[in-house]
């Protein structure tokens, strides 16, 4: 008979690790169940030595980890929940899913996490090889419907959670994306303009063998040096991007980068009130599920997306730990709004933290809208006043002296 190992909590919240004898991991997850501990994770035991392809495959995962859409987890989200609701084995809903998946690289994690749920794995723990793509929050809501046996109820939950976060994503970001087109486009022909155009000028202002006015000749000189270190430029842009990615990777920096965003008027607003309401949705979701609070706060507070809110949450969970309301941890931290936290203590009194937690996210979900709205409003105007100057500066810089000419010649 096989062994499976397995890893759980219990009742008193500590992890427990052990072996048990079982016909199939059903069979062993049942036979845990009556233990009265909460399974995190069940594999069969298996005897092998070290394999180069081991070390592949891990690297495998983490590279087609990447490419799969927040639309397209949702598709797929919707789909699993759907399928086990109707009766299908989880083995069958995976390889209909695997099959049906329009992404390459969806359906390559699909396949290898069929595979792993057939060896034995359970759902939750074969996801946590593409935590790209199956964020923390995810993997949660799975254990939880995995332990209670109402996966297909945790999946339909979780698929509205996930649609509502991409709205929100897409809220901000299509209030975002016509400003950096915009000063995309200008940058563009800023260049052409520098690489193109100035020297035809230059070299027929040369011809011309009279001085050029203090305006022109910076131009010139400025589209001179543009041109002999344009791939100096692209290098150093290059370093620039690549030292940008190691900056948001690394915590220190990103730290700092995320305390300064939220400093910076207007666009700080819309990041700070976007991260309260993926932090409510997700904690009232959990709270809601019947997760305990200090493991919903560990979750909700890496979905923010602000290092400096997650340090925060992460103090008011140790200072829940001590028995602190958490209304009161959070407003000592000082990130939160006082009306968040107000909404909170009346959710802890009156014992409907949940709800509260999403009347919290709702609101501020519409508070995002109006300060994109008004971000928008700002930056179009200013945009276009700093880029049009631009562009004149230097079209007036090239027609100087051909104003001079003239006057000259009148």
């Amino acid at each position: 008979m096989p062994t499976f190992e397995y890893s759980a909590k219990n009742g008193a919240g500590q992890t427990v690790q052990g072996e048990v004898l079982a016909a199939t991991s059903r069979e062993a997850l049942q036979l845990l169940r009556g233990q009265e501990v909460m399974v995190i994770r069940l594999q069969e035991k298996v005897e092998r030595v070290f394999d180069l392809s081991d070390r592949l495959t891990g690297w495998s995962r983490r590279w087609v980890s990447r490419g799969v859409s927040s639309k397209e987890l949702v598709v797929f989200t919707h789909q699993l929940a759907t399928l086990i609701r109707a009766g299908v084995p989880l083995l069958e809903c995976l390889d209909i899913l695997s099959s049906e998946a329009e992404n390459q690289t969806l359906q390559q994690v699909v396949t290898r996490i069929r595979e792993d749920v057939e060896g034995g794995t359970l759902l939750a723990h074969a996801l946590k090889n593409y935590p790209s793509i199956f964020h923390e929050f995810y993997r949660s809501m799975v254990e939880v419907g995995e332990t209670t046996g109402r996966l297909d109820e945790s999946l339909a939950q979780l698929a509205v959670y996930l649609d509502k976060h991409a709205q929100l994503r897409a809220k901000i970001f299509s209030g975002l994306a016509y400003p950096a087109v915009l000063v995309a486009v200008a940058m563009m022909v800023l260049v052409f303009l520098l690489i193109w155009v100035v020297p035809l000028f230059s070299g027929l202002f040369q011809d011309m063998g009279e001085s050029l006015p203090w305006l022109t000749q910076v131009v010139i000189d400025v589209a001179e040096g543009f041109r002999r270190n344009f791939f100096l430029l692209v290098i150093l842009f290059g370093c620039l991007v690549m030292g940008s990615r190691w900056m948001l990777n690394n915590p220190k920096s990103r730290h700092a980068i995320d305390g300064l965003i939220l400093r910076t008027p207007l666009l700080g607003a819309v990041f700070r009130k976007a991260a309260i309401v993926r932090f409510a949705r997700t904690l009232g979701f959990l709270v809601h599920r019947g997760v305990p609070l200090l493991t919903a706060l560990g979750v909700a507070g890496t979905v923010t997306g602000n290092k400096v809110l997650e340090r925060s949450i992460k103090l008011s969970t140790t200072d829940v730990q001590d028995g602190r309301p958490l209304s009161e941890t959070l407003r000592a931290s000082r990130v939160f709004p006082p009306m968040v936290t107000q909404m909170i203590k009346v959710g802890e009194s009156t014992g409907s933290l949940d709800a509260m937690l999403d009347k919290i996210a709702d609101l501020f979900e519409q508070e995002v809208d109006r300060t994109v709205a008004t971000l928008t409003s700002v930056l179009e105007p200013c945009i276009i006043l700093v880029v049009g100057c631009g562009i004149a500066l230097v079209v007036v810089a090239m027609y100087l002296p051909i104003f001079s000419i003239g006057s000259v010649i009148g």
